[in-house]
């Protein structure tokens, strides 16, 4: 019987560690801070709770992405979240140019700027945060490091929701 319980054990071990391996294989070769050009698509069933709680508070989903813009604090994430489910339900790759929203609808596209360098840049939202006090945004690693801010942590940004049906970007 414990031989049973130690083939078991070893299999389950073994099967993650091979999950994982093929993982960061995919990542790395799948590198993709390239430019995102924005598409219509429809809104996850997922992600998108008319209310959702996170630490205590109370969130509520936009209805529409269309006309949002704000101006705030943006932070990033990387290698803590790399490789597991966003709010949309796909993989989370620190390499994609993408972003994490507390109210916008998931999946949708906004331009990002970074006000102290000027530089900015399309990402898709695909993920809910942050949660930490007085954050708008939260950038994938590729995001950040092209917008200049890897070192500090945070930024001052402009978050410009894209209506891709009127070409705004």
């Amino acid at each position: 019987m414990k031989l049973i319980h130690i083939i078991i054990i070893s299999l389950i071990f073994t099967g993650c560690t091979v999950i994982k391996r093929d993982n960061v294989k995919n990542y790395k070769e799948n590198y993709t801070s390239k430019k995102v050009i924005p598409k219509i698509e429809k809104y996850s069933k997922y992600g998108n709770p008319k209310t959702y709680k996170v630490f205590g508070i109370k969130y509520k989903t936009l209805q529409t992405h269309v006309g949002y813009s704000e101006k705030g604090i943006a932070s990033w994430y990387g290698k803590k979240f790399h490789g597991k489910l966003t709010s949309t339900r796909e993989v989370y790759n620190m390499y994609n140019i993408t972003a994490a929203h507390k109210s916008l609808p998931i999946p949708c596209y906004a331009k990002v700027t970074n006000l102290s360098n000027n530089k900015s840049l399309i990402v898709r939202i695909n993920d809910r945060g942050p949660f930490k006090k007085g954050r708008i945004i939260d950038l994938s690693y590729a995001a950040a490091k092209k917008l200049d801010f890897i070192k500090q942590g945070t930024a001052r940004v402009l978050v410009e929701a894209i209506d891709v049906k009127k070409n705004n970007y």
